[in-house]
């Protein structure tokens, strides 16, 4: 069996672990509890106080490369501290900027469940990217929906 088939199968499972973290720590209300929990996929200390800044640049729709080459220049930078950095600078300005930050620690959030074949900190990287995309692009795609209604949505026809 592939490392694909294996994840496919617990894909589910890897849903609910992550998604009860993501229920407790939301309980918190702040980005640094977020930050902090992703502690055990990789990010280290020094790198959530960087990311909680970059985080309330985002928010003040402020502009965020300086933080973010900073994070992402840093010798010793983990992989999901440049990741989650590089996706945020990437991110529009305005509403999705904030909303892929939270999207892509909360994906990240899917390395907090052990992978059969890939380490931790792998997993939260692709969690980050899918989360950030989702966050992003989700709003857009129900506009949509509601544009063209949930019957043709879900229709096979062109």
């Amino acid at each position: 069996m592939t490392i694909s088939e294996d994840v496919s199968r617990e894909a589910g499972e890897q849903f609910s672990f992550a998604r009860r973290f993501i229920h407790d720590d939301v309980q918190q209300q702040r980005l640094h509890y977020h930050l902090l929990r992703l502690t055990v996929v990789g990010l280290a200390q020094e790198e959530v106080e960087e990311l909680r800044e970059l985080g309330r640049l985002a928010f003040e729709d402020a502009d965020v490369r300086e933080q973010s080459t900073k994070i992402k220049q840093r010798a010793g930078a983990s992989a999901l501290a440049v990741a989650l950095a590089d996706i945020v600078e990437r991110a529009e300005p305005g509403a999705p900027r904030p909303q892929a930050m939270v999207g892509a620690v909360l994906g990240a959030y899917a390395g907090l469940h052990s992978v059969p074949g890939m380490d931790e900190s792998t997993v939260a990287v692709l969690g980050a990217i899918g989360g950030a995309i989702s966050a992003t692009i989700s709003p857009i795609v129900f506009e949509s929906i509601e544009v063209v209604g949930l019957e043709s949505y879900l229709s096979a026809a062109h």
